[in-house]
């Protein structure tokens, strides 16, 4: 096991707001105009001035938020800006505030998925270099850790990189986007000589600073380290890689949105008689006639699967496949609930 670390490093909807009853809550100035403003600290609550009298302390109706450009309380995805105040409670990991709306829809993304709605998959991470751009996935697993993929690191220096979080769109800037970088990395037992199988590619980042959680930026569960899940639960892979399979190293047809996808699972023995070589510390998740599945950029984005009560969970690591969505040839990641307790050996955060 490596253990490397640095010491640097819409249309407006008009709603109508309620006041609050509680004194503590009314700002201690007194208004000189008439005018509003919002609650840096809380997204749907801003501030309503009346001359000679102390701001009123008011809450947009519903799940609408202030909007300090019209002024009114409008849907969160009209604001531009987007709010990025509003605080995950109690650190709650796995529930996105804004969720998914995945179809099965044929469409040349991911490979076979489709753009992301803006926050659906607040945990997700972009591995970026300053020249290079986006190269590997990764999850946010808690304010101060991500879980990735160990080959991303092959033939590259991991402190050059920074982990964006709360990014949707690469090529612009999304105004939720949080750029940290990697103080540490933590590699597990993994070796570069046997490329068809990689056993244990898995590793550990820790930020230089804690990241900030909100509705953009929030983290993914770990399973239960016994969880063994069904052949065809369905889960999803998120990531910015090809869209296509490349033909050649000229040949790459990235995403600049994220995108999704759904995939079911494959069982593990019926996954070792497709597959050349046998698996052992992973998982698959792919359909038996291709079509959809991770490709090359999306190494080290997590495979997340749905509970029962609504939170999500990272149960794989997108490792490697033979191809991209080839009939017959489903996508192979590290199995995360085997890793649970190498995972919590190294993070003391959780």
């Amino acid at each position: 096991m490596d253990r490397l670390t640095t010491g640097s490093h819409g249309n407006g909807v008009s709603g109508h707001p309620t006041a609050s009853t509680d004194p503590g809550d009314i700002a201690d100035s007194i208004c000189r105009g008439y005018g509003s403003r919002p609650d840096r600290y809380d997204c749907q609550r801003f501030y309503q001035c009346v001359p000679g009298r102390r701001p009123f302390h008011l809450t947009c109706p519903g799940d609408l938020h202030y909007d300090p450009r019209r002024r009114v309380c409008n849907w969160p995805w009209a604001l531009r800006p987007l709010c990025v105040s509003e605080p995950q409670p109690d650190q709650t990991c796995g529930v996105p505030a804004v969720r998914s709306t995945l179809t099965d829809q044929d469409s040349h993304r991911i490979v076979g998925g489709h753009d992301a709605p803006a926050g659906s998959w607040p945990w997700m991470v972009s591995l970026q270099h300053p020249e290079l751009g986006h190269g590997c996935g990764g999850a946010l697993i808690s304010e101060e850790w991500v879980v990735t993929a160990a080959h991303c690191f092959d033939g590259i220096d991991w402190r050059s990189l920074y982990a964006v979080l709360g990014e949707h769109r690469l090529s612009e800037e999304d105004g939720t986007e949080q750029a940290i970088p990697i103080a540490e990395l933590i590699r597990n037992d993994f070796s570069w000589e046997n490329r068809t199988t990689w056993h244990n590619d898995i590793a550990l980042l820790r930020l230089a600073v804690p990241a900030t959680l909100n509705r953009w930026v929030a983290p993914v569960c770990l399973p239960d380290s016994e969880l063994t899940l069904p052949e065809g639960t369905i889960c999803v892979v998120a990531g910015w890689g090809n869209l296509v399979e490349p033909t050649g190293p000229d040949d790459i047809v990235s995403s600049d949105v994220l995108q999704e996808a759904e995939v079911p699972l494959v069982d593990t023995d019926r996954c070792d008689a497709l597959l050349p070589d046998p698996i052992t510390t992973q998982v698959c998740a792919g359909r038996d006639e291709g079509g959809v599945d991770a490709c090359q950029g999306d190494s080290g984005g997590p495979l997340v699967c749905e509970a029962s009560d609504g939170h999500w969970f990272v149960y794989g690591v997108t490792s490697f496949g033979q191809g991209c969505a080839r009939p017959g040839r489903p996508g192979v990641y590290t199995n995360v609930p085997a890793m649970k307790h190498w995972i919590l050996q190294h993070i003391s955060a959780l």
